[in-house]
């Protein structure tokens, strides 16, 4: 990887944290955990989820984690778009449709897809039982 497209996905990666911090802490953590465990799923690096490309190799991952972002965590069109560098919000719902049509045709990414949220919310209940030990 060259220098400058080593910068550029640092500088992408920065703003692409500057777009949830709106979100709680809770929010912004689920927000990570997705994006860490979707690109270790297709074998990618956590930054290449914002690098502005159609590859399939960038486009599917990155549909993967906005689409269970939106869906399963409630997280707004606007801030996934604007996290990861979409045109506009409503590139977000053409995400999750296109999705759910692979889905349909392509079990393997049903699988992929059901694995991540099982290792989420895993995730979710180890660090609510860390916070909390005595109301469980």
């Amino acid at each position: 990887m060259t220098l400058i497209s080593q910068k550029k996905k640092t500088n992408m990666k920065t703003q692409a944290k500057e777009q949830i911090k709106g979100l709680t802490s809770y929010k912004r953590n689920i927000v990570e955990k997705v994006c860490s465990l979707v690109a270790d799923e297709f074998s990618i690096e956590t930054d290449d989820l914002f690098v502005k490309s159609r590859a399939y190799q960038y486009s599917v991952p990155r549909s993967v984690a906005a689409s269970l972002l939106h869906k399963s965590f409630g997280i707004q069109q606007q801030i996934l778009a604007d996290y990861f560098g979409y045109v506009s919000h409503s590139s977000v719902p053409h995400a999750v449709r296109s999705l759910d049509r692979r889905i349909n045709t392509e079990p393997e990414l049903r699988f992929i897809i059901q694995n991540i949220l099982k290792n989420v919310n895993r995730s979710i209940e180890r660090k609510t039982l860390e916070r909390h030990p005595q109301q469980y």
